[in-house]
């Protein structure tokens, strides 16, 4: 399907994990790309990303459980950070106790960098490695790395995990945190209104960047 096609299936996803949405994430998705186009209105790929951050959602309509497609995600294969919502319930993870897994580095070499760790399955890592395996696509992959790392809160906002990164971390964390107010901001336009206007002008972004049908 086309990008276009996917966003459109958000039109019937509320995200039952976000205590602030209430409304269908197609309505978030335009919210937060409003908020980046009158904030830079130049950097036409931040808002394309704004729109389609969320897209991995449609996962949902593929009938996964709503824990393997929303709600934070984290580093697997190494020990949990206590930062992780819900941290309790790790204990239930086999992972947890595990002699490899359960430790600080785990699987991983020190500093073997973000980029390189496995984080838990959701919609930020599917629609990552939609965007990795698509090659018709023309969004480059300073925005790919904030789709893939925006609800990784246990590193960017928690501070964990820093023992795995390298120099080139840094500025993914800056953009990932720059894109993120508008992400989370957005949820407070409640009297936002979807126009024919807004529309057509994110068509004509996914027309340019997304030319061509995605395999999902």
């Amino acid at each position: 399907m086309t990008m276009g096609e996917a966003l459109s299936i958000m039109d019937n996803f509320v995200d039952p994990s976000d205590p602030d949405v209430s409304n269908e994430n197609s309505i978030h998705a335009y919210q937060t790309a409003e908020r980046i186009r009158k904030a830079v209105p130049n950097d036409y790929e931040l808002q394309l990303c704004g729109l389609i951050h969320d897209v991995g959602k449609v996962l949902f309509s593929f009938g996964e459980p709503s824990w393997a497609v929303v709600g934070d995600t984290f580093a697997v294969g190494c020990e949990f950070p206590k930062s992780i919502v819900y941290y309790d319930t790790m204990r239930e993870n086999p992972d947890y106790c595990h002699p490899l897994y359960g430790c600080k580095y785990g699987i991983y070499q020190p500093n073997c960098g973000i980029e390189n760790l496995m984080l838990s399955f959701g919609h930020d890592e599917y629609l990552y490695r939609v965007l990795q395996k698509n090659t018709t696509h023309k969004l480059s992959q300073k925005y790919a790395n904030i789709i893939r790392f925006h609800s990784f809160y246990p590193w960017h906002t928690g501070g964990e995990y820093k023992h795995f990164e390298i120099e080139s971390d840094a500025e993914i964390k800056t953009n990932v945190l720059d894109f993120n107010q508008y992400d989370l901001y957005s949820k407070q336009d409640i009297e936002f209104v979807l126009t024919c206007d807004i529309k057509d002008y994110y068509a004509k972004l996914l027309n340019m960047y997304f030319p061509e049908p995605l395999c999902w």
